[in-house]
């Protein structure tokens, strides 16, 4: 018969070992499915050189860079416009491109890229 003074010692043990086991045999069932990726998101970020320096031509000139040096090919899948492409907003609340920086216009720019 077990005794009601070890009965939450042992609920606290069984639990243990399942978790346990659960935790062991989780990553293994994981790598099996779908469910990651393989590879982290992969991109370029213009903010992480540019900061505010940002135009159509760089974003197009980079946009290039990531094909001919072969990151595409590598796995990179995005160029991301981080900051400061935007001027304000129109009165319906959509953000409006920098004209000046982005003559040719944001879907222009993203149909190139």
């Amino acid at each position: 018969m077990i005794s009601l003074r070890c009965l939450p010692l042992r609920i606290f043990l069984g639990a243990f070992l399942l978790l346990n086991t659960v935790a062991l045999l989780a990553p293994a069932t994981l790598s099996q499915t779908s469910l990651l990726a393989p590879t982290p998101p992969m991109g370029w970020n213009s903010w992480n050189k540019f900061g505010c320096n940002v135009s159509d031509k760089l974003i197009r000139e980079m946009a290039d860079a990531v094909v001919s040096s072969g990151m595409q090919a590598a796995g990179y899948q995005y160029v991301n416009i981080d900051d400061c492409w935007q001027v304000s907003r129109d009165p319906q609340g959509t953000i409006v491109a920098d004209p000046q920086r982005f003559p040719s216009g944001m879907k222009a720019l993203a149909d190139y890229v």
